[in-house]
C-alpha cells in the first residue's frame, strides 16, 4: 500500500521558495528525483510526465510558459528519467510511483490538481485512489486508460519492448495496480476531472477509452485538443492550461 512507503519519504530541499527553485526529493532507501516548484497562488498543480527513453518533465515546458508566473506549480523527473539519477531498486511498482508523487504533492501544498500526460495518468490514478483527500482535481492529457492498456497505447508487443530510460519499473504490476485503482465508473465520486484527448489520429477504441476516463467521476468532462496529436503539452499547451483552470 502507498501508506507503507510514505513514512520513509523525506523531502530535502535547497532554498525552495515562492520563486522557481530546484530541490531533491529523496527516499530513505536512497532513490532521488529532481523536482522544480514555483509560485504561490493556488490551487497548486503537479505535472506528471509520460514514459519513454527521452521522457522528462521538460515535456511540460510550453504549458509552464503559459501558466501565470505566480501560479503554484511543481513538476519532477521520476528516478531514472530526465535529470534524475537511476533508481537503485529494480521493479518499482505503482506504490513507489505514488510515494514519489506524494513527496512532490507535499512540497506543492494540498489539496492539489494533478495533471498526468500519457503514462503519467497511471501514477495520478493510483495516487488519487489512495489519497483522495489530498487531491482537488484531475487533468488527464491523452492519458492511458487502464482498460485500454499500456502495451496497446505504446504499440509495444511485450513489457520488455516498452522504452523507459532507466526507470526500472515493473510495468505489468503497475498496469494491474492502475486497473485496480480506476477499474469502475464513478470511482472518484464528484472529483473535478477533465480529460483532454488528441484531435488527430484518434481511433474509435482510443476515443472510447478517453470517455471511460471521464466517467471515473460524476463531474468528469471530455475535451478535444483539435489539431493535436498525442504530444498535447507541446502541441496544444493552451488547451492544457484551460483544462487545468476547469479542474480547479
Amino acid at each position: 500500500m502507498v501508506v507503507r512507503r510514505l513514512a520513509c519519504l523525506v523531502l530535502v530541499v535547497a532554498t525552495l521558495s515562492a520563486c522557481t527553485s530546484w530541490g531533491t526529493v529523496t527516499e530513505a532507501a536512497g532513490e532521488q528525483q529532481r523536482a522544480e516548484c514555483r509560485g504561490s497562488a493556488g490551487p497548486p498543480v503537479v505535472l506528471v510526465h509520460g514514459i519513454g527513453d527521452r521522457a522528462s518533465s521538460a515535456s511540460w515546458d510550453a504549458v509552464l510558459d503559459r501558466l501565470p508566473e505566480d501560479r503554484r506549480v511543481c513538476r519532477y523527473d521520476r528516478p531514472g528519467a530526465g535529470d534524475s539519477p537511476e533508481p537503485r531498486v529494480r521493479d518499482r511498482d505503482g506504490d513507489d510511483l505514488a510515494a514519489e508523487l506524494d513527496a512532490v504533492v507535499t512540497e506543492a501544498g494540498t489539496p492539489v490538481i494533478l495533471a498526468g500526460h500519457s503514462f503519467g495518468s497511471y501514477p495520478v490514478l493510483i495516487y488519487t485512489a489512495a489519497n483522495r483527500d489530498r487531491v482537488a482535481g484531475l487533468v488527464l492529457v491523452d492519458g492511458v486508460e487502464p482498460g485500454f492498456g499500456l502495451l496497446p497505447a505504446l504499440g509495444a508487443d511485450s513489457w520488455a519492448d516498452v522504452p523507459m530510460a532507466e526507470e526500472r519499473l515493473a510495468l505489468e504490476q503497475v498496469q494491474a495496480q492502475a486497473s485496480d485503482a480506476a477499474g469502475q465508473p464513478g470511482v472518484f465520486t464528484d472529483l473535478p476531472l477533465v480529460v483532454l484527448r488528441r484531435g488527430e489520429k484518434a481511433t474509435d477504441a482510443w476515443i472510447a477509452a478517453q470517455e471511460r476516463l471521464a466517467a471515473l467521476s460524476t463531474r468528469g468532462t471530455l475535451r478535444v485538443a483539435e489539431g493535436s496529436g498525442h504530444e498535447i503539452p507541446s502541441e496544444a499547451p493552451a488547451a492544457v492550461v484551460d483544462a487545468i483552470s476547469a479542474a480547479a
